[in-house]
């Protein structure tokens, strides 16, 4: 999940992930670059931390591509933000079958983003052969009250690994 405030220019960027090499890459290129960036090694299941909670304008967010890692990710961005009108999420997220998509819009509206551009093939990953390696970039905007869906620890499944493991596709 990547946060940042935006006025004038940048004022702080957290960005909060799992996996403790991307942290330590993270951290370094950040040092190297001069870029003012604070990286937490944080999994998303746990509750939000209190510093985070209504201090953004913006969020970021990578999902693991299940509806339930939708859900969770969109939430704990929405709890990031500001209150108030047109807050920004960018969620990047696997193109779906119309059924399915819309399962993924009604998610971002019962939260309370209306998205209101999807940019298609707009990242790609190597090694990723779920959904041909590609995910659409789905551009939302708050409304005057967003309500997630997840605002407590998870402990559901996340992965498609894990819902295969589970018997259920």
């Amino acid at each position: 999940l990547l946060t940042s405030h935006f006025q004038l220019s940048v004022r702080k960027i957290v960005v909060l992930e799992v996996d403790s090499r991307l942290v330590a890459y993270l951290r370094e290129t950040g040092d190297r670059e001069g870029f003012e960036l604070e990286v937490r090694e944080y999994d998303l299941r746990q509750r939000l931390p209190n510093d985070l909670n209504s201090q953004f304008d913006v969020f970021l967010t990578d999902p693991p591509y299940t509806i339930h890692g939708l859900r969770l990710f969109a939430s704990r961005g929405a709890e990031t933000l500001i209150p108030g009108v047109g807050k920004q999420g960018y969620i990047c997220f696997g193109s779906r079958k119309p059924d399915e998509g819309s399962e993924v819009i009604r998610s971002l509206i019962e939260i309370g983003f209306v998205p209101v551009e999807i940019v298609p093939n707009f990242n790609s990953y190597d090694g990723a052969q779920l959904l041909g390696g590609v995910s659409q970039m789905i551009r939302t905007i708050s409304t005057g009250k967003l309500s997630p869906l997840i605002t407590d620890h998870y402990t559901g499944s996340l992965y498609t690994a894990d819902r295969k493991k589970n018997g259920r596709s």
